[in-house]
This record gives C-alpha cells, structure tokens and sequence, in this order.
C-alpha cells in the first residue's frame, strides 16, 4: 500500500507540474521566463525521491510544447523528441551539486548568487541542446544568451523567493508587521507603475521603473532578507507587468534595461539582508542575555529577602519562647509574694518585645506580604528607625504588583532615606500605575528643609544599591534637588512572584 500511495502521489505530482509549467508558459517572456523558475525552485525544496516525478512532468510539458512545432517550423525532431529528456536532467544535475556541496542551502546568504549560476547553467544548458539537435540557432548568440539568462533569472527569483519565505516561515516574529508594510509597499510600486505608463517621456518612464526598489530596499532595512524577498518580488512583477510586447520571443529593450538592474539591485538587497537579518539576531540574542542577566538579579533580591524573612520568622518564634518562659516566671515570682519584681519583669519583657520587633521591621516588613508596600511605609516602626516624622500620599492600588516588585520599592525607600539629608520630618509620595504592558510604582520622598537641624551626609554605598536595585527591576532614578528624590520601578503586567 505503501508503495502505491508513493506511486499516486507522484504521478499527481507529475500533472501538476506540468499543468503549471504550461500555464507559467504562456505567460512568459525570454527576459521573464517562468518555466525556468518553476524547474529550479521545484528541484531545490523538493526531497530527492520526487525528482523523478518532476522530472517526468517537465519533460510531458515540454513535449507537448514542442512536437507541434514540427508542423510550424523547420526544426529537427529529435530536437522536439529528445532535449525534453535532456534540458531538465542537466539542471538536476546543477541543483544536486549544490545541495551536495552547501549544506542548508536554503538559509545561505549567498543562495541568490547561486542561482544566478543556477540560471546561466540552464540556459547555457538550452543553447547547446539546440545547437546540437537542431533546435532554434539565434542570430546573435550573445544577445540571446544575455536575454534569456536574464529571464530565467528573474523567473527563478519569481518562484524561489515565495519558497524561501514561507519554508523559513518558523524564523519569523509573529509580532511583525511585515505583511503591512509589504501592502503598503505594493501600493507605492504600483502608483509608480501606473505613473510610467502615463508618462510619454522614455528616459522618465525608465527612471519610475527603476525607482520600484525604493520600497524594496525600505524593506530590507526594516526586516532584513525577508523584506529584501518581499520587495524584489513585488519589483519583479510589476516590472514584467510593464511590458509592452508579449509571446515567448518577445523583447522590450526598454524594460530589459530595468530588469537587468531590478535583477542585480535584487541580489544584492538580498545579501545584504540576511546580513542584516544576523545583526538583528545577534541584538535579539543580545537583548535576550541582558533579560536572562535582569531576570538572575532579580532571583537574587529574591533570594536575600527570603533568607531575611526566615530569619524574621526564627526571631519571633524565639521571642514567643522567650515571653512564654518570662510568663512562668512572672507567675512563679507572684505565687512567691515577690509581686514588684513580678511588674519590673514583665515591664521588661514589653521593652525588648517592642525593641525585637522594630529590629525585625527593619529586616523584613512582614506586613508587606498581607498588605502591601504602602502598609510597610505606613508603618510607625519605619519612622522611629531613621528618627523622622513621615507624612503619607500614597495613590492607587499596589496589590496588583508582585511581592518582589513591592520588596524592591521598599528597599529602594530604604536606600532614599539614607541618601537624604538627615531631618526631622520626611514627605513619602507614591502612585501605583498600571499600562498595557507594564505597571510598577513611582515613589518620591521630600526631606523637609524647614526644620533647622537638616544634616547633609554623604552614603554612596546606598546611592550604588539604589541604583543596582532599578537597573534590575526596570527602574529609573532621578535626583533633580539635594531634599527630593525620585524613583520608579516596573514589570511585566503579568508577572507574579513570591518569595
């Protein structure tokens, strides 16, 4: 069954070649041959176990293109007979040699180059099987070989760049815009084509033409080779569109001119955008490493704050022990009758638990976690540690934030307080924000200057955390006046995390 199936799909593919070879034929020109395209295009992206099937249905095409010339025209018939079996053996051959001898062909940079090897080849390749078999003698040799190199050229381009575009298809950004930039660049290609058709000036009709690569080469710029494939195809058609003689010997020495510098313009933009198409990469991959570097240094503020909060943890559960033997002995010292050392001692035990508990603030807010960053900087505990007044204006919503967000802003209020000058009353403004993409929290802190005892000092050490502490969470610092000071963090609207 197997091999049946393998059968039936080749024959398929045999009838469908060569339906479409015929139609690209009567389509074409010597300066815009399409067959040629088809043939190449077909060998390059197809596995080798259907090249005889392609082979079979180039030469049933060619054959019944051929053998009714016999009755038109004083051609030999082992021309019209035999160079059907010969012509698209020899391009098989070319196309086997280079796959053979460069490997991933598709995604070179210099596969374009080839094919115009490719195509000299092919229609070297025709003029000697004429020659030899009585086929069609040009005149002018070199004319003809020149015309018809250029028109397998550009029929190759024809079909080999759609292949190229959509068997790499998987390289490109789903976010890009390609599709409408290539939509507005057809649209300015074809107001030039219909300008140059009203134009009765030659030399300005040549010069319209020509100015088809402009949008072509926008596009390589914006999106490398594929812009490049894009545009060189879109030029391509419309050039050939243009034409005002048509038949398979037809020639128009006024396009031939555009085409010939469509086809070398072409080439080159295509080389130069899968150059670009690197340079892009490498950025990307580049953009990707400083993401992969933020995203290490935010799993270490993760980290240093979750070792916090378990030591925080370990702290209070000792102070429960503490208090709970403290509650023993108070009761031991009542039954006693020793009732005033009873008070002094739990007078005591309320000191240090108050002073335990401002020291662990001054760890890790716990708060933080239930209520969030604008509770911690609420918190009168945070105030009696930098001996300050602290007013609030605090605006929006920080529960949408994640916890490592809402822990770095806070360090971030931290590293302020020890930049500032050292007053008696601070003013701590903060908004919560969210966008499309994004949201974080801005925050701005006054030293109030009003008061007599402001000290300057000078914390570098705080000033470098500070601003590490934004680099890796996307923030930005700004310091415009000696009292105030600003800054804001941000994230992915969807990031979530905890520590």
């Amino acid at each position: 069954m197997a091999v049946v199936r393998e059968l039936a799909e080749g024959l398929l593919l045999s009838l469908g070649y060569c339906v479409v070879y015929l139609l690209v034929w009567h389509l074409s020109v010597d300066q815009w041959y399409l067959p040629a395209g088809l043939r190449a295009a077909s060998l390059l992206f197809m596995p080798y176990r259907r090249w005889p099937f392609l082979l079979a249905g180039d030469a049933a095409a060619m054959l019944w293109l051929r053998i009714p010339m016999l009755e038109t025209r004083d051609y030999a018939p082992m021309w019209a007979y035999l160079s059907p079996f010969l012509l698209a053996p020899a391009v098989a051959l070319a196309v086997s040699a280079i796959r053979r001898h460069t490997p991933n062909v598709t995604t070179r940079n210099a596969i374009l180059p080839l094919m115009a090897l490719l195509a000299l080849w092919s229609t070297l390749c025709g003029m000697a099987l004429n020659a030899t078999l009585g086929g069609p003698v040009a005149s002018s040799p070199m004319e003809i070989l020149l015309r018809t190199w250029l028109g397998s050229y550009l029929g190759i381009l024809m079909f080999l760049l759609p292949g190229l575009l959509w068997y790499r298809r998987k390289e490109s950004d789903p976010r890009s815009n390609l599709v409408r930039d290539s939509t507005l660049a057809g649209l300015a290609m074809a107001a030039l084509f219909c300008t140059a058709n009203v134009v009765p000036e030659p030399l300005l009709r040549q010069v319209l033409m020509v100015s088809l690569v402009g949008p072509a080469i926008i596009l390589t710029l914006r999106y490398g080779w594929r812009g490049a494939a894009v545009g060189a195809l879109l030029a391509n058609l419309i050039a050939a569109l243009s034409r005002s003689k048509y038949g398979i010997a037809a020639y128009d020495p006024e396009l031939f001119s555009v085409q010939l510098l469509i086809a070398v313009i072409a080439t080159g933009l295509f080389v130069l955008g899968s150059q670009l198409a690197s340079v892009y990469a490498q950025a990307g991959n580049h953009g990707q490493v400083q993401l992969e570097a933020l995203q290490f240094a935010q799993a270490g503020y993760l980290a240093a704050e979750r070792t916090l909060r378990n030591r925080v943890v370990d702290y209070s559960d000792i102070n429960v022990h503490i208090n709970r033997l403290r509650k023993e002995c108070v009761a031991q010292l009542r039954e006693r009758g020793h009732h005033a050392a009873a008070m002094e001692l739990t007078r005591a035990g309320v000191i240090e638990s108050q002073l335990l508990h401002e020291y662990v603030a001054g760890l890790y807010p716990l708060e933080i976690e239930t209520h969030g960053v604008y509770q911690a900087l609420r918190s009168p505990a945070l105030a009696r540690f930098y001996d300050t007044e602290i007013h609030h204006a605090l605006r929006g919503n920080c529960g949408n934030l994640s916890l490592g967000l809402q822990l770095a802003a806070y360090r971030c209020v931290l590293n302020a307080f020890e930049m500032l000058p050292q007053a008696r009353r601070h003013l701590v403004q903060a908004r919560a924000w969210k966008g499309r993409n994004a949201q974080g929290v801005v925050i701005r802190i006054f030293a109030d200057s009003s008061l007599l005892d402001v000290v300057h000092r000078d914390a570098p050490e705080a000033s470098n955390e500070l601003r590490t502490r934004l680099k890796a969470h996307g923030g930005i610092f700004r310091r415009r006046h000696a009292l105030v000071l600003s800054f804001l963090v941000a994230e992915q609207a969807s990031v979530t995390s905890s520590v």
